[in-house]
C-alpha cells in the first residue's frame, strides 16, 4: 500500500493555534486547527499510518480507536482536496525505539480541515517581483 505524503506544490505556514495550506496550483488556501497541524506536520516524517498515531497519541490526550478514526478521516479529506499525493510505500514496521512522551499532553480536538471559498487571484512567489509596484 502506498503512503501519503505532502503535494509539492502545496505551502504550509504555522499560525498560533493551527496552520494554512496554499496550494499553488489550484490558489485555494486552507486552515487547519492544532490537531490538523500536528497531522501535516508528522505526514513526511512517519512514513505509516501507525508511526502517524502514534506520534499523535503522544502528542495528545487521546485513545487509539479516536486517533486512528480521526487520522484517517483527515487524510482522506487532505487527499480529496488534492492536498496530499501517494508516493513511497507505507512503512509498516514498528520502530523498537520509545517514543518521548511529552509530561503534559495537551487535549485532544477533531482535527479540522477548512477550505476558503475563493480562490487567491495572484500569487507573489518572489516579493521582489519587477511587475508588482513599489510600496511608497
Amino acid at each position: 500500500m502506498t503512503w501519503l505524503k505532502r503535494h509539492p506544490e502545496v505551502v504550509y505556514t504555522d499560525l498560533e493555534e493551527g496552520a494554512v495550506l496554499l496550494h499553488l496550483e489550484t490558489r485555494f488556501y486552507y486552515s487547519v486547527n492544532e490537531a490538523g497541524q500536528a497531522i501535516w506536520r508528522l505526514l513526511d516524517s512517519t512514513g505509516s499510518s501507525e508511526k502517524l498515531i502514534q506520534g499523535l497519541m503522544a502528542e495528545y490526550e487521546v485513545e487509539e480507536k479516536r486517533a486512528t478514526d480521526s487520522v484517517s478521516r483527515f487524510l482522506q479529506e487532505l487527499e480529496s482536496e488534492q492536498l496530499v499525493v501517494r508516493g513511497g510505500e507505507d512503512s509498516r514496521e514498528r520502530s523498537s525505539e520509545g517514543t518521548m512522551m511529552p509530561a503534559n499532553k495537551r487535549p485532544f480536538t477533531e482535527p479540522e480541515l477548512i477550505k476558503h471559498d475563493e480562490p487567491l487571484h495572484e500569487v507573489v512567489m518572489n516579493p521582489f517581483d519587477p511587475q508588482l509596484p513599489l510600496a511608497e
